[in-house]
């Protein structure tokens, strides 16, 4: 972004302007209170126009009922026109709004105005709903807001920093998050109560189910009975007609006998074999496992591996404190060197006093003792937590034994379990086995037993037509019995297809309650902790950019040993010489300094942040030299040379300053007007 020219109309000090700048750094030069910010502050109101809690009395001239601003500015190429109006009624308020885009105007009302610049220069969406804090960061502070951030409360400065980097959208996730995880969980307790009475109708179908097979093992019988009567009756009618069957159904008797000792001969072969197995398995021995103990013995392995790692991180911090006492070492050495050559300073190229040199060496000295006497207390703690790591590891392989030991009997114990378990099924089959043995013994006995009954012809055939009438009556009650239980299976199983389909109904409910207690589960215990991690390191790497850039551009400014850093809050920390030192206690150049620096720190990490806005290329400075003194001032030289913007706009009332940048425009004010001087 470029601005090209600047109208004003009736706004502050000013009854008319026009004023045109130029690429490069352009100065606005003038005494204290001749308008100077006020075109700094028109070029804001023209951007974004009022912003929350700001009057427009501030910028209307008094006694005018009108006033407007024209800003005219470059981007990539565009030339955008915006247009601002105020209007004094009972109070002063925006009245009409346009923007023209390469000579396309159009009429707007003030929030899509704003949308649409922010639209123009790239800013986050995010931004649309915020103050203008983006551009207060990144293009102009206002000269009594210059040092409020570092003068504001911790909490009030990493609050404010978070929406300027807009981190607010970790917020919003861990918002939106917890709205899906209400919603989720209001669907939960739904499918709970749904899912209150599943276990009851399994139970009634368990119920049914029991019923049904009762009912159909009735009906087998019934069935069978009533063949075995059917077949009975047949055979009495056929007796009474051919006697002869009789023989042939003795030999069929006989026949029937013979299978059943077959039968019955296979099981007494199986038992045997049986048995044998039954033998085998009682005799494997029992293997003893306490799952405490392999439980203990992982615990204390972990206990190990944790007290490793905390002895390993330990190590590395040595490591570093010593590397970074090697590095301190060096540049004193280094420091030194550079002193005992040193005739005359570079900076004021005067004569260096041989006293003041002796004074920095034997300083130099003293801290190179103390360096050396850190190093050797560093060392011997890392050859101790270094023996300390191998005693951990050779514990911690003799547990990894123990418990590898222990999953062996573990597994011995299982395969026992096992066998126990195969050694209870063959005793059940052997009782079965036993069972039909006696069964088919008692069939033997009464097979034979009505093949001998079998004697004379007219004995059969005068006891089948006794049992003939007999058989019908007792065939006529099993029909009836048989027609009660098929309609009664007929009923049990439609109530059985409905209570199914409702029991797979509430299966999928179930399965899906699942689902969900799994999602919420992940996104409370999961996901948020995600959330957590990346949010916390890129502050972290936020805050280690800043820093760096934020002790560079400071020490641009200051060179009396003064380093500055910032702290898990962005509050600024200070040093000399090792010892910190409050703001408070600074000369009022050194706090504008801070100010300052952290101000340009704050520009150049936001645009390396968001690397896209079309405002990167533009900075807005007022007022930045308050009470720095003449070695500072020419200090802004180099900073107007490092800063990597296309069009510098300054405000100043140091003249000294003019020498630094590509063009200067003067103010001056006489009886409350302001206007440029020619």
């Amino acid at each position: 972004m470029k601005i090209n020219k600047i109208a004003l109309e009736n706004i502050r000090s000013y009854e008319s302007l026009d004023l045109e700048f130029q690429k490069g750094s352009t100065l606005l030069s003038g005494d204290i209170g001749t308008g100077k910010t006020t075109i700094l502050l028109a070029i804001e109101f023209a951007l974004f126009g009022l912003q929350p809690g700001q009057k427009g009395t501030s910028l209307l001239r008094n006694g005018k009922d009108e006033g407007k601003v024209i800003l005219d500015i470059e981007v990539e190429g565009r030339q955008i026109i915006i247009e601002r109006e105020l209007k004094r009624n009972k109070s002063v308020s925006q009245g009409k709004v346009s923007i023209s885009i390469d000579n396309a105007k159009k009429e707007t009302s003030i929030k899509e105005l704003k949308n649409e610049v922010l639209r123009i220069l790239n800013y986050p969406s995010e931004f649309e709903k915020k103050t203008n804090l983006l551009y207060k960061f990144t293009v102009y502070t206002p000269q009594e807001e210059m040092k409020q951030i570092i003068l504001e409360t911790s909490d009030v400065r990493l609050d404010t920093l978070r929406h300027v980097f807009g981190m607010d959208r970790y917020k919003k996730i861990k918002e939106n998050t917890e709205i899906v995880m209400r919603k989720i969980r209001e669907q939960i307790r739904e499918k709970e109560g749904f899912l209150l009475d599943l276990e009851e109708k399994k139970q009634i179908k368990k119920q049914k189910i029991e019923l049904l097979d009762k009912d159909n093992l009735e009906l087998k019988k019934l069935k069978q009975e009533d063949e075995i009567i059917k077949k009975e009756k047949k055979e009495a009618e056929k007796k009474i007609q051919e006697i002869e069957k009789q023989i042939q159904e003795k030999n069929n008797i006989e026949k029937e006998i013979e299978k059943n000792k077959l039968l019955f001969s296979s099981k007494r072969e199986n038992l045997l074999s049986l048995e044998k197995q039954i033998k085998d398995l009682e005799s494997i021995e029992k293997v003893e496992f306490n799952l405490e103990q392999i439980e203990q013995t992982r615990n204390q392995e972990e206990e190990k591996l944790k007290e490793l790692k905390e002895n390993q991180e330990k190590y590395n911090e040595i490591l570093g404190q010593i590397n970074f006492l090697n590095n301190m070492k060096k540049d004193s050495l280094e420091l030194r060197e550079r002193m005992s050559n040193m005739e005359k300073c570079p900076t004021c190229l005067q004569n260096v006093n041989p006293e003041y040199r002796i004074n920095i060496s034997n300083k130099i000295a003293k801290e190179l003792l103390e360096i050396q006497e850190k190093l050797k207390v560093n060392e011997q703690g890392k050859t101790r937590i270094n023996q300390e790591i191998e005693k951990i590891a050779k514990e911690l392989e003799t547990l990894r034994i123990k418990t590898q030991k222990l999953e062996i009997l573990k597994i011995k114990a299982e395969n026992y379990n096992k066998n126990k378990k195969a050694l209870e099924e063959k005793l059940a089959e052997k009782k079965r086995l036993k069972s039909d043995i006696l069964i088919l013994e008692e069939q033997i006995k009464r097979l034979a037993k009505t093949s001998i009954d079998l004697h004379t012809v007219e004995e059969i055939y005068e006891k089948n037509k006794n049992q003939l009438s007999s058989i019908s009556e007792r065939e006529k009650n099993i029909e009836i019995k048989i027609a009660q239980i098929v309609k009664e299976i007929e009923i049990v199983s439609s109530q059985l297809s409905d209570l199914e389909k409702e029991i797979e109904k509430k299966e999928q409910e179930k399965k899906k309650l699942e689902r969900m207690n799994e999602l919420r589960d992940w996104l409370s215990e999961k996901f948020l902790s995600l959330i957590l991690f990346v949010e916390k390191n890129v502050m972290l790497t936020l805050r280690e950019e800043f820093s760096k850039i934020f002790n560079n551009w400071f020490s641009m400014l200051v060179s009396d040993n003064i380093e500055v850093s910032l702290d898990e809050k962005f509050t600024p920390m200070i040093e000399q010489n090792g010892y910190s030192i409050d703001y408070a206690f600074l000369s009022g150049g050194e706090r504008t300094a801070i100010a300052l620096a952290y101000r340009l720190a704050l520009n150049q990490v936001i645009n390396s942040l968001l690397s896209k806005i079309k405002t990167r290329d533009l900075v807005i400075l007022d007022e930045p030299t308050d009470g720095f003194s003449d070695q500072q001032l020419d200090k802004m030289r180099n900073i107007f040379e490092e800063l990597e913007a296309e069009q510098i706009i300054l405000v100043s009332h140091e003249a000294k300053i003019e020498s630094f940048v590509d063009h200067v425009i003067k103010i001056n004010k006489q009886e409350s007007k302001s206007a440029i001087e020619y």
